[in-house]
């Protein structure tokens, strides 16, 4: 599962998203992150953000991007981190406890982060017993 179709399932992340397809470019910059294939169209958005022609062919290590205020970042960063926690990309040891660490400025982004991890879990179906 990767994180742009968990976004568009309403049982996993996409429920908190109600038009998802104005969230057209932060799918874009997801996919690319996580060095999932892009449509052309994305294609094109990549090129024009980055100047790049070729696509990432693997996740990227770290990502960095210049965003406005009100672009939906916090947003976008605890549906992150609520699916790094839900489908965690590195196996974990039996008996190992995997934490997903949601860092913010403040305690006021803080709260909003919080709220944002609650309402994405609250508008989700509970996973079934043995995953999701």
């Amino acid at each position: 599962m990767d994180i742009t179709r968990a976004l568009r399932d309403k049982n996993i992340l996409g429920a908190a998203f109600i038009n998802l397809e104005t969230w057209g470019p932060w799918l874009t910059a997801l996919r690319a992150a996580y060095g999932l294939p892009l449509a052309e169209s994305e294609f094109e958005l990549y090129r024009q953000a980055t100047g790049r022609e070729t696509p990432p062919g693997a996740p990227a290590r770290e990502v960095y991007l210049i965003c406005g205020r009100r672009a939906g970042k916090s947003r976008i960063a605890a549906a992150i981190a609520v699916y790094e926690a839900l489908f965690p990309q590195v196996k974990l040891a039996p008996g190992e406890v995997g934490v997903v660490a949601l860092i913010a400025v403040d305690r006021d982004t803080s709260r909003v982060l919080l709220e944002y991890v609650r309402h994405i879990l609250e508008a989700s179906p509970p996973p079934s017993p043995g995953g999701v």
